[in-house]
């Protein structure tokens, strides 16, 4: 597929990254020209980088690649099986006992299989969060910029991150790979983004109103809504949240939330002026502005009376936690009372089907209860914490500070208790433990619609 027609195609879908999507074209794009050795492409979260980078490679046919993130592949055996099974559609389930492809226990295995399986290829290695190969090995950096010159092989790593790179290992004689700086998100971008979700928006809304019959008058009224009124809307919006959030994921998240708000006075007045518009949202922008982070759901803070004294303070306390930290708990739990031999099987995606087990689910309760009771929670470090996180949640989250200090918050709230002497709690020999009790994880799941049982070991 030619240039012109790659970026119509990806343009219609994810506009205001052209320069972008050209830079990277000229450096990956043409099949009779060499690959670079490296490309490291930085730049601030929600920025585009990994949806335009994937976008083009999933239209360029002469090129194999795996994309694989650090977060979640935070050894070095994870991260190199994880790509040898990218590249070669090896899916873990059930049926091969959740075996990867080949054992790739050091570096030397990794090259050797790499090169076995893909020497007549072209191949792009796609490395996500890039900034945790600092607290890898020191071989592991040095040989992802070198893997054409280790293997002989048609072949560019193209790391991802949000740091410089004169940050990772100054003066250590690294390879320079080719560095792309992609800038955040103008204002006016944000909203070109947003504009083409008011399709969406609009169908969202009119489903909503076809399930109250008492509102079914309202179906006309917002099939008659246009761009201009939800551009009109998105102005306001962002005259009000720009300047504190520039993170395109959230802003479409809350963007969609308050527009039914802002329609309301012209259910009842479709000739309403903008200003009146304005004053009737603006009580509720402020509010979401005040809780941009927090996700926080009033209907689902309901406390059963069967819960003790203990877990009543501990609950109270998570609720005014933001979205990310009772994730974060979530994923403590399951880090506590899970073995970590069985993470890949437990939160890998696409795992395929399992076979259903003979043992009723109360009889296996039962068991799982005295067995957590016999053995107690264990011990888990902050990158297995992570990993998890990332695993179970439902969007893509970026690493950031924000997110880190939300596990000293945990730490200083008594959710976690470190178990190490470190001084600082994010150092890697870090390791906690999560005391709280199940039925206080499970009601945090139910809050941000997540299953806590379908993940505990014991119980499957």
């Amino acid at each position: 597929m030619d240039y012109s027609k790659i970026h119509q195609k990806i343009t219609n879908q994810h506009p205001c990254r052209e320069d972008l999507l050209k830079i990277l074209y000229n450096h990956i794009g043409y099949s009779d020209e060499p690959l670079p050795e490296a490309i490291y492409l930085s730049g601030p979260v929600c920025s585009g980088k990994t949806l335009i980078l994937t976008s083009l490679l999933h239209n360029l046919r002469h090129i194999f690649y795996a994309v694989v993130d650090c977060v979640e592949c935070y050894t070095p055996k994870i991260l190199f099986e994880n790509i040898i099974d990218y590249l070669s559609c090896h899916e873990l389930n059930f049926e091969n006992g959740f075996t990867p492809r080949a054992k790739c226990d050091n570096l030397r295995a990794f090259l050797e299989e790499f090169r076995r399986g893909f020497a007549e290829e072209t191949v792009i290695i796609v490395v996500k969060n890039a900034e945790k190969f600092r607290d890898m090995d020191a071989n592991i950096l040095p040989a992802f910029l070198r893997l054409r010159e280790l293997c002989g092989i048609n072949v560019c790593c193209i790391l991802i991150g949000q740091i410089p790179f004169q940050k990772f290992y100054p003066n250590t004689g690294l390879p320079t790979p080719i560095k792309i700086k992609v800038p955040q998100y103008t204002k006016e971008q944000i909203e070109e983004i947003l504009v083409k979700e008011f399709p969406k928006i609009q169908s969202t809304l009119k489903e909503k109103i076809q399930r109250n019959l008492e509102h079914s008058s309202r179906l006309e009224i917002i099939s008659l809504l246009d761009l201009d009124f939800y551009r009109n809307y998105l102005n306001t919006f962002l005259h009000m949240f720009y300047r504190v959030c520039r993170n395109l994921i959230q802003l479409r998240m809350v963007a969609e939330e308050c527009f039914e708000k802002y329609c309301e006075p012209i259910f009842t007045d479709p000739t309403i002026s903008a200003h009146n518009l304005w004053k009737n949202i603006s009580g509720t922008l402020k509010e979401a502005l005040e809780t941009l982070y927090t996700r926080l759901n009033a209907s689902s803070i309901e406390c059963d009376s069967s819960v003790q004294n203990r877990e009543m303070k501990d609950f109270i306390q998570i609720v005014e936690l933001p979205f990310y930290a009772k994730y974060l708990l979530i994923a403590g739990y399951l880090a506590s009372h899970n073995p970590a031999k069985e993470d890949k099987r437990l939160f890998l995606k696409n795992h395929g089907k399992q076979k259903k087990r003979l043992k009723s689910i109360h009889a296996k309760a039962k068991v799982a209860e005295k067995t957590m009771m016999l053995q107690g929670p264990a011990t888990f470090s902050v990158d297995r914490l992570l990993a998890i996180f990332h695993a179970i949640i439902d969007q893509k989250v970026c690493l950031t500070c924000d997110l880190l200090a939300q596990i000293s918050t945990l730490v200083e709230l008594g959710f976690f208790t470190r178990t190490t002497t470190d001084r600082n709690i994010l150092e890697g020999s870090a390791r906690f433990v999560c005391g709280l009790q199940l039925s206080v994880i499970s009601r945090i799941g139910e809050m941000v619609g997540f299953t806590v049982n379908r993940f505990l070991f014991d119980l499957m």
